[in-house]
């Protein structure tokens, strides 16, 4: 933070990194990657950053580096006890078919509602109904 810019960590998955993972599974489940964890949340609050994202790690983990933190965290599928949480709006709205990861809450479904808007749109401008004359300058 010398420099004055803000800077939230990010342990866990971490989606860019995923072709060091290989996959988008839960990490550190085993204890040698859960002390690295912890070790790197330490080192990034002694770093400046004024928050940690924790994603798609065990609760009982994220729980326990969220109460040595005096900095925020906020889980990603990293269940209720840190201090705050993401859901990404795309997904808690439905917008994406067959995307459902286990701590995904999907409080609509809109990529039918999305889907049938759009196809209705492509047949009403192939069929020059839209724009119609109340619909133009």
């Amino acid at each position: 933070m010398k420099a004055g810019i803000p800077v939230c960590g990010h342990l866990g998955l971490t989606p860019q990194s995923i072709y060091k993972f290989g996959d988008f599974g839960v990490r550190a489940k085993e204890e040698a990657e859960a002390e690295k964890l912890k070790s790197d949340a330490l080192a990034l609050q002694e770093a400046g950053c004024f928050a940690i994202v924790l994603e798609k790690i065990p609760a009982k983990l994220a729980e326990e580096v969220s109460n040595m933190l005096h900095i925020p965290t906020i889980g990603i599928g990293a269940g209720s006890g840190c201090d705050g949480q993401v859901l990404v709006v795309n997904d808690m709205l439905g917008m994406t078919k067959d995307f459902k990861p286990k701590f995904l809450r999907q409080y609509a479904n809109l990529y039918e509602t999305i889907s049938a808007a759009a196809t209705q749109y492509v047949s009403d401008v192939k069929s020059k109904d839209y724009p119609n004359e109340n619909e133009q300058y």
